[in-house]
């Protein structure tokens, strides 16, 4: 008896969800903030180094070069915020770091962005700019001639390849509604040093095995065509977007006799992909906000305690309930200062989830 030949292993999805979130903040802030980021962008000018400061409560440093066309230019271990006194331009810019998403969730890292806006005294509506939704794989790897085999409505390829082997592959114009990009995560970890990201995918991961990662870039104008504005807007349509994305914009085909590639069966572990978890997203508002709600708190728990504790250094108090106490009547100042109390700002925030 001949033994069948062996089969590739199914392919097996170890993560997905969203890798990158730009968020536009339009609106007002305080002449006092942009003041106050004045002086520390100087003394970064003068020094040749970004310059320690203080941002709604957080540690930050301030650089001398602006973010693109945002005058200044914040850095904070979640997040980098861009501000801005150009009425062309979205008062806030706020560029979330994959550390954030991946370890607090984006509706968690979006909940703590609205926070430090609202302690600085921006009056700002955060808006999607920008979104990237990904799913990581072993078993499904994509040689350069399968380049062919893609049928969607973009007909820009871009092929990269290290010592003879693929390395990556994009389609689409960068800039454009949508823009994809499959390339070999685990050697991009290895590159930047990324080296949480094993943690991440779990007991699955084959650490003999590459991954890849399948990446598809929203623009503002592809995300307006699905209704997407606000950051709940994005977390409502995650499974339709990427149901879209791997469907109708962009699939890998089987070649067959037939001229008419649309007509080319979908090659089985582009099935598993459409398949991805993120394809029953369809309602993460109500799935995933039943299951966080429980967590939020403790995944708040980092930010939340570090605030204090830096708030304890300058109250000059050491335990929790003195600080408290000693916060107190600096929230009544601000509340006074902003004409917003703090149940106001409960209700709103409840409203928002």
């Amino acid at each position: 008896m001949v033994a069948a030949p062996p089969t590739e292993p199914s392919p097996i999805e170890l993560t997905s969800g969203i890798d990158a979130f730009y968020l536009s903040g339009f609106g007002t802030i305080p002449s006092g903030l942009l003041d106050y980021l004045d002086v520390a962008r100087s003394r970064a000018i003068e020094h040749g180094t970004p310059v320690d400061a203080d941002l709604g409560g957080y540690p930050v440093r301030v650089l001398g070069s602006p973010w693109q066309m945002y005058r200044y230019c914040v850095q904070h271990e979640l997040a980098r915020f861009g501000f801005t006194l150009s009425d062309a331009l979205p008062a806030v810019r706020v560029q979330p770091t994959a550390m954030a998403l991946h370890a607090l969730g984006p509706e968690t890292t979006v909940l703590w962005v609205r926070n430090v806006l609202d302690a600085v005294g921006a009056d700002v509506q955060l808006q999607v700019a920008r979104l990237d939704l990904h799913s990581d794989w072993q078993g499904f790897w994509i040689e350069a001639e399968e380049r062919q085999n893609f049928v969607g409505y973009a007909n820009r390829r871009a092929l990269y390849e290290i010592d003879d082997e693929l390395s990556g592959l994009n389609i689409g114009a960068r800039g454009g509604a949508v823009y994809a990009r499959l390339y070999d995560k685990t050697r991009e970890v290895e590159q930047t040093g990324h080296d949480w990201w094993p943690e991440l995918w779990g007991n699955q991961f084959d650490p003999e095995r590459p991954v890849l990662r399948i990446e598809f870039e929203f623009s503002r104008d592809g995300l307006r065509e699905f209704g997407v504005s606000s950051p709940e807007d994005a977390f409502e349509q995650v499974g339709p977007l990427w149901a879209y994305a791997t469907g109708s914009w962009l699939s890998l085909r089987v070649p067959t006799g037939d001229d008419t590639r649309s007509r080319w069966p979908v090659d089985p572990r582009w099935q598993s992909v459409q398949r991805s978890a993120m394809a029953g997203a369809a309602l993460p508002a109500k799935r995933i906000r039943a299951g966080e709600k429980a967590g939020s708190l403790r995944k708040l728990m980092p930010a939340l305690v570090g605030f204090l504790s830096g708030s304890a250094v300058h109250l000059g108090t050491s335990n929790v309930i003195d600080t408290f106490d000693a916060l107190l009547p600096h929230i009544d100042v601000f509340e006074r200062l902003t004409g917003v109390s703090f149940p106001e700002r409960v209700d709103e925030k409840r409203r928002r989830t």
